[in-house]
């Protein structure tokens, strides 16, 4: 059987409604034979880590921590190793998702744009990308508009799939042949680089990473590579 895809759920995770949807899609992508990375499952969020972390770090060492954990995991990692990264463009734009979207551009990942929302701060329901701003919408390789008012459950389960169905056509009509690694020419960008490392520096060859030895060892990386993670982001001054 031909392997299908990986693929990355880009979207905001930070209150029921958010998480619900997410879920929704990934599990119905999955029931279509789909491997996902999925943030909200396989990745951290920031109050458990932020407590998980309280075992290991200063209270000062906790903030900055959290922020380079969920950065090189979701960038260094989950982006990487995903064939396909599927991006919730719905209002209001998540920053993390943009930057994902962007990066994966540069990494030559196939990049989706969904959006349901009906509001359009930008435009006109109208316009190509229904009203949302432009930038983020160039990111996508291809920009899915799916309807979805939900009047009943049988509508909300019928859009649903719907919404699936044209994101499994879409995929299997750019005809992505998986990779296991990146080319070389991607990884010799040094912007791309040195996110990889920082990934390398923290997560190489742990093997669970949300056990408690993975988090000891996450933790402790952490408080060794402090110096070098930190030429890798911004210079607060």
């Amino acid at each position: 059987m031909k392997e299908k895809p990986t693929i990355y759920l880009a979207a905001a995770l930070f209150n029921g409604r958010e998480a619900y949807f997410n879920s929704q899609i990934v599990e119905r992508l999955e029931k279509r034979g789909y491997n996902t990375n999925f943030p909200q499952r396989d990745g951290f969020e920031f109050g458990n880590l932020a407590e998980a972390l309280a075992n290991y770090l200063s209270p000062e060492q906790i903030g900055p921590a959290v922020q380079n954990v969920i950065y090189f995991l979701d960038m260094g990692v989950f982006v990487p190793k995903s064939d396909v990264i599927l991006g919730n463009l719905d209002e209001p734009l998540d920053e993390g998702l943009v930057v994902e979207l962007s990066y994966a551009k540069m990494m030559d990942k196939f990049t989706i744009g969904l959006r349901s929302d009906v509001r359009t701060p930008y435009g006109s329901p109208e316009d190509n990308l229904k009203g949302m701003h432009f930038f983020p919408g160039y990111q996508c390789d291809e920009f899915i508009s799916h309807h979805m008012p939900s009047k009943t459950p049988e509508e909300r389960e019928e859009q649903m799939e719907s919404l699936i169905e044209k994101i499994d056509q879409t995929i299997k009509e750019a005809e992505i042949i998986p990779k296991k690694e990146l080319p070389d020419y991607i990884i010799s960008n040094p912007n791309i680089n040195s996110i990889l490392e920082g990934a390398e520096l923290l997560f190489q060859r742990i093997p669970e990473i949300h056990s408690r030895e993975g988090l000891g060892e996450i933790a402790s990386r952490y408080l060794d590579y402090e110096t070098e993670l930190g030429k890798i982001g911004s210079k607060i001054r």
